[in-house]
């Protein structure tokens, strides 16, 4: 997590808001959720799991499955991390998993170890959800005091969540590290995780059930970098990936990869906006289109099959030092829904902004804290490329403010039919 400054507050959208009252705790906890103030929204809250973990945070952990089901990862930043799923079926919400006790189950559990976060967005591979621990954050060399990261899989088909790393060399992936960023190689049957704070590249071969330390690219100057929160495999298997200096300065200053067979390359000619990382992106047309966003809201079109790399322009946010940790691409790649984070503060300054990829134009839809009285005090709003088959979006929230949830609210939205809401509540309010 990058560190925010304090910023002032913006307008609510024009809308006519449902009674500003909280649902019932009761209500907030049942595995259907509750609909939200405007029409095309709906909320969930994520479940404590049974061996006592209560998620507060949820970061960059929402994905998708090719039937619609969703998936979300809730974690402490202390002890342990759970996944979640939402059925596309039903609409109901419920724990699938978590890494203590699959761990414990495989006897891969350590005395005192955690599992702070799954930074990952759960991994659609081969039929099964993939995460990955990431256990410290700080870019310096105290992870090497920790056991390394550990590969999950729920495979739905059965209901298990199982620790994968159990049968590797030391019940880890690697012997220290972690994991920020997957992606996946269908036809190879890899995923690749990139690592914190190193920067390296690491390959979970199926199969095998084994991981490789790959590396990392020798232009890295730094000894620690603030590795990219998403990466993508093109058709021919080449992975690509950022990373930005550790303390925020422009370096790498443009787009990394890695090919099976050629191994670490660069595309000097793929510039970055200011040296930063990207942060969210979502691909299309099998993967052979591509828009990506760094946390600054730079945005950045990639053509697998011109081999191009484009930038689009600056999503325009009435906070100038907010981040962009949300970010939904539309089938249609013409529209992008993105929300700002800010540090914590009330959430009236966190909004919901649609940005047109032609034009690179920016419209502000509404205020997050519109949406639902559960998000009036949640600032960070997290999740990319999390679409079910009925082109609904969906979103994790949470805050550190005591009077909010203290949990992650889970939100769906249908962008067209709360446009629509949205319009007619402006309308009644001009006409009042």
């Amino acid at each position: 997590m990058r560190s925010l400054a304090s910023i002032g507050a913006v307008l609510l959208c024009l809308s006519t808001p449902l009674a500003a009252q909280a649902p019932t705790a009761a209500f907030l906890h049942t595995e259907s959720g509750w609909p939200g103030r405007h029409d095309g929204t709906w909320h969930w809250l994520l479940p404590d799991t049974p061996n006592g973990l209560h998620p507060t945070q949820s970061w960059h952990a929402t994905g998708s499955a090719p039937n619609g089901d969703i998936y979300v990862g809730g974690m402490d930043h202390v002890t342990n991390s759970a996944l979640y799923r939402l059925k596309a079926e039903d609409g109901t919400l419920a724990l699938v998993g978590d890494a203590w006790s699959a761990s414990e189950a495989a006897r891969n559990w350590a005395p005192g170890e955690t599992a702070q976060k799954f930074h990952t967005r759960p991994l659609w591979h081969r039929g099964k959800i993939y995460v990955a621990t990431m256990d410290r954050s700080v870019l310096d060399e105290g992870y090497r005091t920790r056991r390394g990261f550990h590969w999950y899989a729920y495979d739905p088909a059965v209901g298990s969540f199982t620790d994968l790393s159990a049968s590797e060399p030391g019940g880890s992936a690697v012997p220290h590290g972690n994991v920020v960023t997957l992606a996946s190689d269908p036809e190879r049957n890899v995923v690749y995780g990139a690592g914190v704070p190193t920067g390296e590249i690491y390959r979970y071969d199926v199969a095998s059930g084994r991981t490789d330390n790959l590396g990392r690219p020798s232009s890295y100057q730094e000894p620690y970098v603030y590795t990219g929160r998403v990466m993508w495999v093109d058709t021919r298997g080449r992975l690509y990936f950022t990373a930005s200096r550790a303390d925020g300065t422009p370096t790498q200053a443009h787009i990394h990869y890695y090919d099976p067979v050629a191994g670490f390359g660069e595309e000097k000619g793929w510039h970055l906006k200011d040296g930063q990382a990207l942060e969210v992106g979502q691909c299309l047309a099998g993967g052979r289109q591509c828009v990506f966003s760094d946390d600054r809201g730079h945005v950045y079109r990639f053509d697998e099959v011109e081999h191009s790399w484009v930038y689009l322009g600056k999503i325009a946010v009435t906070q100038a030092d907010a981040r962009i940790w949300l970010f939904a691409l539309a089938a249609d790649g013409k529209t992008a829904y993105v929300a700002t984070s800010t540090s914590p503060q009330p959430s009236e300054t966190t909004a919901l902004y649609a940005f047109d990829l032609s034009s690179g134009t920016t419209q502000r839809l509404c205020a997050l804290a519109d949406l639902d009285p559960a998000l009036e005090h949640l600032h960070v709003h997290t999740g990319y490329n999390a679409w079910d088959k009925n082109d609904r979006f969906y979103f994790a929230s949470f805050g550190f403010s005591e009077r909010s949830l203290e949990g992650v609210v889970v939100t769906r939205v249908d962008p067209g039919r709360l446009k629509s809401a949205l319009a007619q509540g402006g309308r009644e309010h001009e006409r009042r």
